[in-house]
């Protein structure tokens, strides 16, 4: 096997388009001062973040189900690095979701899209959660840098073609 299957590849795609637009909704919530465009966009970011976690736990079965193919390194310590860097994405993004959803379930904020009023919204900074969202939302940003630059690196250094493993695309 020399790619990851193609549902597995489609869903590794989705899910970084889908953690792009929420980081960048919940950068708008965190810079928004409009009440009525916040309470808007709440939804959306849920919606995103249940997504994500949804498509991490079918891409995670279906690897498994599928297989992957064999490491691209002849060195079993950076085999290691690479495995452990795709478990910690993994928990990451699960991470990043579940605190999510318990700054959710903590702050109120669903009491103010309930009653639709924007004056209920909460004062996130006294949100324990919160903070536990933002600090995996930080972990999340360090190992997609560090997988994009160790992709890069076999890319444009090695010149090995890993990242048509990840590709949609079929090839020979």
């Amino acid at each position: 096997m020399k790619q990851y299957s193609k549902r597995t590849a489609i869903m590794h795609w989705l899910i970084f388009l889908l953690v792009i637009a929420a980081f960048y909704f919940g950068h708008q919530l965190d810079e928004s001062k409009d009440g009525a465009q916040k309470l808007s966009m709440y939804p959306l970011h849920f919606l995103i973040g249940d997504l994500i976690l949804l498509l991490v736990l079918v891409r995670i079965y279906f690897r498994k189900k599928d297989g992957e193919p064999a490491p691209a390194n002849a060195n079993p310590l950076l085999n290691k690095l690479a495995a452990a860097t795709h478990g910690l994405l993994n928990i990451a993004l699960i991470a990043v979701v579940v605190s999510g959803m318990a700054t959710a379930a903590t702050s109120g904020v669903i009491d103010a899209l309930k009653a639709n009023d924007p004056s209920l919204i909460p004062d996130f900074a006294t949100v324990g959660a919160k903070g536990y969202h933002e600090l995996f939302i930080g972990i999340l940003l360090l190992l997609v840098a560090f997988h994009v630059v160790a992709t890069l690196y076999h890319q444009l250094v090695v010149k090995d073609n890993l990242l048509r493993r990840i590709m949609i695309k079929r090839f020979d």
